[in-house]
């Protein structure tokens, strides 16, 4: 089959992992597909990093360069007043459906894949015209809590359900997600499936040289607890540094986060007052391709806490490394682990979770059968690869 993936995101993080595992997954299983989105946001094109300097313990590595778009978009998201910001996404529209026409006159793709961004309806209009089949993946909706909150949005959730009766297929990645998007979109609602985050088995089934990363980072003889992202202030970051900070010495705990986000500097300047700067290391942004290296260095990854709507990706990476797990005992995680897989903690209980590291700091053993089990099961079921399968049975 002929498939042309289409996106807006920005091709890195958690959404870049996400586009980069359906593109492979499509191609692994034998389709040809060609990716549309703006110039430097294809995250496979972006195999390696750019020069651009950054330090983990005072060494210099390299990060992922922005392109001109990526730094135009960001210059209008962070100074535009949000109505102008929308009506630039909304306006994005033209170039966008003139750009997908050529690509459908020349490719005659026989499946458009989205995944969909908030005032974007040009992708469904192409395929309503010309017949071609549309999958939408529903990531960001007017139905969620948003980081950004909406100025128009009548005429975002006008063109959300324009795509969403348009589709053959909807995705989203949780229960909860499906509910509130069959409750706001009803007529829609047969149409939308539930397919959580996933790895790439191909990239989590490789060898990590562990030793040689964390000799790299500081880590050497050390027990490193971390977690992965672009962190916000509701990841609960500082909650952990500061839960754990206060026996990090005496038990020789370090704390590694791979990504960057803006707590950064919260969590630093909290480290500091605490007395173990030297204790707690930021990556900043990583390559994609590079996340499970980065993540072969922890003993234990740690998910303070998780939105209600979301399928952490994090979640995913971590449970296909084999990591033993502690998190927050929400639906959207349970959909993913059971109690063989991780240890579970009242959800914004900081107390429990402190008890839970411990716990299984303790009990070597039931970590790493706790780590097995999470692997096995992704593996079995939670990969792009199987995503894509389930998808293109709905189709038939």
């Amino acid at each position: 089959m002929r498939i042309l993936y289409t996106h807006r995101t920005q091709g890195v993080g958690a959404e870049g992992a996400h586009v980069l595992g359906m593109y492979e997954a499509f191609a692994e299983l034998g389709h040809e597909v060609r990716m549309d989105c703006l110039p430097g946001c294809n995250p496979a094109e972006r195999k390696a990093p750019a020069a651009v300097p950054g330090t983990v313990n005072g060494e210099a590595i390299s990060k992922p360069k922005p392109s001109l778009i990526q730094r135009v978009y960001w210059f209008i998201a962070e100074h535009c007043p949000e109505t102008v910001f929308e009506l630039f996404e909304l306006a994005y529209n033209v170039p966008l459906f003139v750009r997908l026409g050529i690509q459908y006159l020349r490719f005659r793709p026989e499946l458009i894949y989205e995944r969909y961004a908030l005032n974007t309806f040009a992708p469904t209009l192409l395929c309503k015209l010309t017949g071609c089949k549309h999958v939408l993946e529903v990531n960001d909706s007017v139905v969620i809590e948003r980081s950004r909150p909406l100025a128009l949005k009548g005429i975002a959730a006008a063109c959300e359900g324009f795509c969403l009766a348009g589709a053959r297929i909807s995705i989203t990645i949780t229960e909860r997600f499906r509910a509130l998007l069959s409750a706001r979109f009803p007529t829609s609602a047969e149409k939308i499936m539930v397919l959580t985050n996933a790895v790439s088995q191909r990239r989590f089934s490789k060898n990590n040289d562990r030793e040689a990363i964390r000799k790299r980072l500081g880590l050497e003889g050390k027990t490193v607890l971390g977690a992965s992202g672009q962190f916000l202030p509701w990841h609960g970051l500082i909650d952990l540094v500061e839960r754990l900070g206060g026996a990090a010495k005496e038990k020789d705990i370090s704390f590694l986060f791979i990504g960057d986000g803006p707590v950064r500097e919260e969590v630093l300047a909290k480290a500091r007052k605490l007395g173990i700067e030297g204790l707690v290391r930021f990556t900043g942004m990583i390559p994609i391709i590079e996340v499970p290296d980065y993540l072969s260095a922890l003993d234990m990854a740690i998910i303070p806490s998780a939105a209600q709507h979301a399928s952490p990706m994090k979640l995913m990476e971590y449970m296909g490394m084999g990591l033993p797990l502690v998190a927050p005992d929400l639906p959207s995680i349970r959909a993913a682990a059971d109690d063989t897989m991780a240890l579970f903690f009242p959800a914004g209980d900081m107390e429990a979770m402190e008890k839970g590291i411990y716990a299984l700091l303790e009990n070597h053993p039931l970590a790493l059968e706790l780590g097995r089990r999470a692997r096995q099961h992704i593996f079995a079921d939670l990969t792009w690869t199987r995503h894509v399968e389930k998808i293109l049975m709905k189709l038939i």
